[in-house]
Parts: C-alpha cells; sequence; structure tokens
C-alpha cells in the first residue's frame, strides 16, 4: 500500500512537472494582466486628475488673452466649487469692473472730446469776433504769457504775429510798450479782480 502510494504520488508529481511551464505562463499572464490594469487605471486617473487641474488652468489662460485683447465681455462658466471655483469668480468679478471701468473711461473721454469740442467752438467764436473789432485785446494767462493778440491789437501797438505764447514781458520790453510791460508782469493773485488802469502810449508821435 505505501508502495502504490509512492507510486501515485511519483506519478502525480510528474504530471505536474508536466504542466509546470504551462501552470507557470498562466500565473504570469495573470499578473501581468493585473499589473498593466493597475497601470492603466493609474494612468487614467491622474490624466483625470491632471485635466481637472489644468482645464481650470486653461480657461483662465484662454479668458485672460480675451480680457487683454480687449474683449471685456468674456467670462469663465464655474465648473467645480473648490479653489479653481473660487478664483473663478474672482476672475468673473474682475472682469466685470474691468468692463465697468472701461464703460466709465469711454463714457469720460467721449464727455472730454464734447467738452473739448465745446471750448474750440467758443475760442474761434471768439477769435472771430475778436478779428472783427476795432478794440485792441491782447490776453495774458497766469504764467505771464500771451494768448490772443488780435489784429487791432497788433496794428495799434506794432506787434509782429509771433507774439502768442511769448512772456509778456519779453513782448513789451523796451521802448514805447515798457507801460504795458510792467502792467502785464505785475503778480497775479488767484480769486481777486484784476484793478482797471489807464495807461498812456506815444508811438510815431500819437498818443
Amino acid at each position: 500500500a505505501r508502495a502504490r502510494r509512492m507510486t501515485k504520488a511519483y506519478e502525480s508529481y510528474t504530471q505536474l512537472r508536466v504542466f509546470k511551464p504551462a501552470l507557470t505562463g498562466v500565473y504570469l499572464s495573470f499578473f501581468l494582466m493585473v499589473t498593466l490594469m493597475i497601470l492603466v487605471s493609474a494612468t487614467w486617473m491622474g490624466l483625470y486628475l491632471a485635466k481637472r487641474i489644468t482645464r481650470p488652468v486653461q480657461a483662465l489662460a484662454a479668458a485672460a488673452r480675451e480680457i487683454g485683447a480687449g474683449h471685456f465681455e468674456h467670462r469663465v462658466e464655474r465648473e467645480t466649487a473648490d479653489e479653481f471655483g473660487s478664483l473663478v469668480d474672482s476672475f468673473n468679478t474682475m472682469a466685470d469692473e474691468l468692463a465697468a471701468s472701461r464703460r466709465a473711461l469711454e463714457q469720460s473721454s467721449a464727455d472730454l472730446e464734447r467738452k473739448h469740442a465745446e471750448v474750440e467752438d467758443r475760442r474761434r467764436f471768439t477769435e472771430a469776433v475778436l478779428d472783427r473789432v476795432a478794440t485792441g485785446v491782447i490776453t495774458i494767462d497766469a504764467a505771464g504769457r500771451v494768448g490772443i493778440v488780435n489784429p487791432a491789437a497788433s496794428r495799434l501797438l506794432g506787434l509782429d504775429p509771433g507774439a502768442a505764447g511769448r512772456p509778456a514781458g519779453e513782448v513789451f520790453a523796451g521802448g514805447e510798450l515798457e507801460p504795458l510791460a510792467a502792467l502785464a508782469t505785475a503778480p497775479y493773485v488767484a480769486g481777486r479782480d484784476w484793478p482797471a488802469q489807464e495807461i498812456a502810449i506815444t508811438r510815431d508821435g500819437r498818443e
């Protein structure tokens, strides 16, 4: 009986030795398959997590380029409620503020252009009126520079056309116009009316 058991065990061992390469291949294939599944799952999970991180960043970068190009109405859609969601909300708030500032700036620019046009119209009207009056008119700003010199003033005082923009003390310096130089270079006090003065100037023997 013992010999039969030994013979049977030996036969079983011999059969197992015969199937050893096949069983080894099956086990290796199984473990290789499990390893590949783990690698694929880990890679997919890593890509998924990376996409969840990079997609909001890419959306913010694209939105920043749109804002930089002047498209202030562009907004980013919030997809998550985490820190990236808060960042998207902050970006959209910033874009809203930029759009509001842009509209206010455009409105201010339009108002400034309109006021500038009104000032230019008034200046042209004033110059047109002064060009046709017989009274000589000269304007001097707070810095002491000559502004408007109408034709009558140029004719009466003998001023050259380039007097506008030059210091009044230089335009009226020396000779018959010296009394005007003292008046024109007097210190200007803001908010106080300029006192009226009468000055006699003699040119070519005429007062």
